[in-house]
């Protein structure tokens, strides 16, 4: 009698915890994100700050700046569409969705400043991202690399 291998329930386990992952990266709602970009897949260019908003809060001279990021969204575009992401659920070739797994794991975002804000002021949020992992996937962010955001609101 054969006895399997441990490192067999270790594979068959590892694969569908990463299946959970990508299900949960391309189904995700976003991280508070009160804007919703259209999805434009027709120029192959995905900006990522499309999907960027800054909400300032605090009183005026002593305000704070929380980025929020639409997900969702981005990775909507990123893969070419709501179809796209409907086949790409049925994909059994791990490969190809551990590539999206790369890209949106290595997107980061900085903000200039985020405390002692007053109204008018100016703030920059930077992208940035593993480049070899976005052109191993296919996936084209564009030129843009940071974009200035004016304060207001504070009290």
């Amino acid at each position: 009698m054969l006895i399997p291998h441990r490192n067999i329930y270790a594979s068959f386990f590892t694969a569908l915890a990463f299946v959970a992952v990508i299900a949960l990266i391309l189904f995700t709602t976003g991280c508070g994100a009160t804007k919703q970009q259209q999805i434009d897949t027709e120029d192959g260019i995905t900006n990522i700050l499309d999907y960027v908003t800054v909400d300032f809060s605090g009183n005026d001279g002593e305000g704070t700046a929380y980025v929020n990021v639409d997900y969702n969204g981005l990775e909507t575009e990123m893969v070419g569409g709501k179809e796209k992401i409907k086949e790409l659920d049925e994909i059994s070739d791990l490969s190809v969705l551990s590539k999206y797994i790369n890209v949106v794991s290595s997107i980061s975002f900085d903000i200039d400043k985020n405390a002692g804000l007053k109204n008018g002021d100016q703030v920059i949020v930077s992208v940035s991202y593993d480049s070899s992992a976005a052109g191993a996937a296919g996936v084209n962010f564009g030129e843009q690399k940071s974009r200035t955001y004016v304060v207001k609101g504070l009290k």
